[in-house]
């Protein structure tokens, strides 16, 4: 699931980088904007807020000229972001322990969105997971994403024994076409597949999804430590946004459509949908979402159950903009 990240830079890294990028931002800089490079994926939700904030002028509003360059792997995300090549990055969060195990001082400042990218479809209909002992769940192979999050659910329900988890090639779609088959009872999805779920009589699982920071918004400690006025008006801006997105569907469809290069209504409002009841628009990730990618983690990597929360972020400018952790909210 976490790739191993390379901090040593190739000397032509740079001019490859040059051919993968796509900056979204060429307005002209005007007088007193300051401006920030934000490296965002290619997969458009877990920057979607990024993308709004720049069209709608969010960023503007902040004194920001917002550069906003696509990227289209995880590890060069954060290798452009370590080696100064942007100022910010968001996206998986793999990386971010990766590189503080590695002594690469990496903090997450907030998250978008903040449960697990996966579904968990089903044969028959199922509303408590204990209704699966005895059952085969497909998977990739063991330290795949899949393989993670069945092996916390699993755990967390007691179920590790009671469950045969059979390691199957390919992704989503092959295991799509194996619970169909009647080879598998459960398997792992992309959430985006739940459309496809419904017209093959299939079922997805509602408390399948997992806290998880997936959209990580990451910087440097020195960056955060010496543009923390710059990195406030960034995150205002992406609370704007993310504020616009929820209010205002009539004018975040077409940034969408954009985004994702679809005309598809039907998709689109499926998108739009889950983002309205699963993204998180204070930016602020739950507790469990941090412990679930610490402990994902310590499956990869054993040293990751040294690692304390607070090493990995910081929601400093959060809470000096007003927001606060979903749990004290609550109190």
């Amino acid at each position: 699931m976490f790739n191993k990240m390379r901090p040593k830079m190739q000397p032509a890294f740079f001019v490859f980088l040059l051919a993968i990028f796509l900056v979204v931002s060429v307005r002209p800089k005007a007088f007193g904007e300051e401006t920030i490079r934000a490296a965002v994926p290619l997969f458009p939700l877990l920057g979607f807020p990024a993308f709004v904030a720049h069209e709608r002028g969010f960023f503007q509003k902040e004194g920001l000229r917002a550069e906003l360059v696509r990227i289209n792997s995880t590890p060069t995300t954060f290798q452009t972001l370590i080696s100064g090549g942007v100022h910010l990055a968001i996206g998986a969060p793999g990386g971010l322990v990766t590189l503080n195990l590695q002594g690469i001082d990496v903090v997450a400042i907030g998250s978008w969105d903040n449960v697990m990218p996966y579904i968990l479809a089903t044969r028959e209909p199922v509303n408590d997971i204990q209704q699966l002992r005895g059952k085969r769940l497909g998977v990739n192979r063991p330290g795949s994403t899949p393989w993670l999050i069945m092996r916390v659910m699993l755990e967390d329900a007691g179920l590790t024994k009671d469950i045969k988890m059979m390691p199957l090639a390919g992704g989503s779609q092959e295991r799509l076409a194996a619970l169909k088959s009647g080879a598998i009872e459960a398997a792992p999805v992309s959430w985006a597949l739940e459309p496809t779920l419904k017209k093959m009589g299939l079922y997805s699982f509602k408390g399948s999804r997992l806290p998880f920071i997936t959209g990580a918004i990451c910087v440097k400690k020195s960056y955060l430590q010496s543009h923390r006025s710059t990195l406030r008006a960034f995150l205002k801006g992406l609370l704007d946004a993310s504020q616009y997105i929820l209010a205002d569907k009539k004018g975040t469809f077409p940034i969408l459509a954009q985004i994702m290069r679809s005309e598809d209504k039907e998709a689109l409002e499926y998108v739009y949908d889950y983002m309205r009841s699963n993204e998180s628009p204070s930016l602020y990730p739950p507790e469990a979402s941090i412990k679930n990618l610490l402990r994902m983690s310590a499956y990869d990597d054993p040293r990751a159950a040294t690692l304390r929360a607070e090493t990995i972020v910081d929601f400093s400018l959060l809470e000096e903009l007003g927001q606060r952790s979903p749990q004290a909210a609550t109190k």
